[in-house]
């Protein structure tokens, strides 16, 4: 169930969102606080704001490219803008790199950061997916269990890129 306000659900989706800690990443209370103001349904939060807004960095803070892909695509959404990749993030600016489009013929690239998903596992399971094997499902692909690790994948780009995959086995 959803902790949003019913008008906020429909646009954002079911779950607040969740950021990883980075070193010299964004101040952790401030996006914070933007966040709660979105998600409370109070003072209207608006998508000049949310472009406009900016975060003090701080040593060990959210994320900084994924606070901003956040930030877009919650504008975008506000300004009414029909969000471009499956999970709903907004196209380029999610920083998937293009990832999410899912060909079964191109490999795809993510940007490797700090703490990501273990390239191994990720690999793999997209090796499968692009010589087309039978044994791989639509379940698998969509909720993997995929490790984190020092050095690996963007997790947001992986997981676009696999839900694109997920869609695209299924038929969708």
């Amino acid at each position: 169930m959803s902790d949003l306000p019913p008008q906020l659900s429909r646009l954002f989706g079911p779950e607040r969102p969740s950021f990883d800690v980075a070193l010299r990443g964004y101040e952790r209370g401030q996006v914070d606080a933007l966040v709660d103001r979105l998600w409370s349904g109070g003072p209207a939060v608006t998508a000049q704001e949310l472009r406009g807004a900016s975060f003090e960095v701080a040593l060990r803070g959210y994320d900084r490219a994924q606070v901003d892909a956040f930030t877009e695509q919650a504008a975008a959404r506000l300004e009414g803008g029909a969000p471009d990749a499956p999970d709903g993030s907004g196209g380029a600016s999610d920083g998937s790199g293009g990832a999410e489009a899912a060909d079964p013929g191109e490999a795809p690239e993510f940007d490797i950061v700090l703490r990501g998903y273990d390239r191994i596992p990720v690999q793999e399971l997209i090796e499968r997916y692009l010589r087309s094997d039978p044994a791989l499902t639509a379940e698998e692909l969509a909720a993997p269990r995929l490790g984190v690790a020092l050095r690996g994948y963007h997790r947001g780009q992986v997981d676009a890129y696999l839900a694109a995959a997920a869609d695209r086995l299924q038929g969708r």
